[in-house]
């Protein structure tokens, strides 16, 4: 009774960016006016959900101050691929706008990577000072591959589930873990701990659960409900391993035909229909470990000794990663916005 009374109707906007591949109905759009500039945006939320919400209030908003001159034609649920498909529709004039998961966006400009590596932040504060400040470095890197930042969308802190409890590395080496395909970090980190993973899209991480494939995975508290993953394991380890983010980003040259008033316009209501989602997702991500604790899975806190392990871990992999799969100047700018921020912050208490 506990899951039909709260997890029932729970639809999260960090939803979208665990479904890659999924397929949802597409809902017909209210019928509206074309305006001058028309932006066909893509996602892969379904109707309904807080994400689609946003990007509706968005289009809304900037078709009232642009005087209809400026408006979104929103294809949500999947209806027109996945972030590869996506993205080969906005290069050849098909689409002009896209809400990207973490791993599209990567797949863009992989220097977003070093915000997303292992144990990089204790917390909300550090992530946002560090987005902040790195700000223009990723505007910049993406206007290079030519496409302009909206905002970020939070993920959240990823944490482990597992069928057995998982504190250390030395848990891990005798589990089969889930890796998602693609993805560099994991699949230098796994090799390094010796672990044996099997690379899944996300559509079939749950059939990896059922059929033993797979038992350990990882996401935020809120995706592992709405994908059902924690349906299939029985623990949840308290540490969060990573912060993920995606973004809604416009192709440039769409971009660049807007009157400088317009792009202003663009920019300001995204930024704060962005926040405000944020804010909410968060909220979401910390009611979604509670429910999960409510509906039976066991926390496990590991030791002081068993945290360690893993971040040697990521510190062994670091030569791997930077230079190859991200560049050094985004991990070493990154480092240097967040030392500085804890440096503030010690001299301060």
């Amino acid at each position: 009774m506990i899951f039909s009374k709260r997890i029932s109707g729970f639809l999260f906007p960090t939803l979208w960016l665990f479904l890659l591949g999924l397929t949802f109905f597409h809902a017909p759009l209210r019928a509206a006016d074309k305006p001058r500039h028309l932006i066909k945006l893509a996602t892969l939320v379904p109707e309904g959900s807080s994400w689609v919400q946003m990007v509706r209030n968005i289009d809304s908003q900037i078709r009232q101050e642009t005087g209809g001159e400026v408006g979104l034609k929103i294809y949500a649920g999947g209806v027109q691929g996945d972030d590869d498909v996506v993205l080969r529709k906005m290069r050849i004039g098909q689409l002009q706008a896209a809400g990207f998961t973490g791993q599209g966006i990567t797949t863009i400009f992989p220097d977003i990577l070093a915000l997303e590596m292992p144990f990089l932040y204790n917390g909300y504060e550090e992530v946002d000072y560090v987005l902040g400040q790195m700000e223009d470095f990723y505007r910049q890197g993406l206007a290079q591959k030519g496409f302009v930042l909206l905002g970020w969308s939070d993920i959240g802190f990823v944490h482990i589930l597992s069928k057995h409890p998982i504190r250390g590395v030395k848990d891990i080496h005798k589990r089969k873990v889930w890796r998602l395909e693609g993805e560099p970090i994991t699949q230098v980190l796994f090799r390094k701990a010796g672990v044996t993973s099997a690379p899944l899209n996300i559509p079939d991480v749950l059939l990896g659960l059922q059929t033993n494939m797979v038992d350990v995975v990882y996401a935020p508290p809120a995706a592992a409900i709405v994908m059902q993953w924690f349906t299939r394991v029985k623990y949840i380890t308290e540490l969060p391993i990573n912060y993920t983010l995606g973004a809604l980003l416009v192709d440039k040259r769409t971009f660049d035909k807007l009157t400088a008033e317009h792009q202003e316009i663009l920019l300001r209501i995204a930024d704060e229909e962005l926040t405000q989602l944020t804010e909410k997702t968060r909220r979401e991500n910390e009611e979604a470990m509670q429910v999960m604790l409510a509906n039976g899975l066991q926390l496990v806190s590991p030791l002081p000794p068993d945290v360690e392990t893993f971040k040697q871990l990521v510190a062994d992999s670091v030569p791997e990663l930077v230079g190859k799969s991200f560049s050094r100047e985004a991990y070493d700018l990154v480092q240097m916005h967040l030392n500085a921020f804890r440096q503030e912050r010690s001299q301060g208490e």
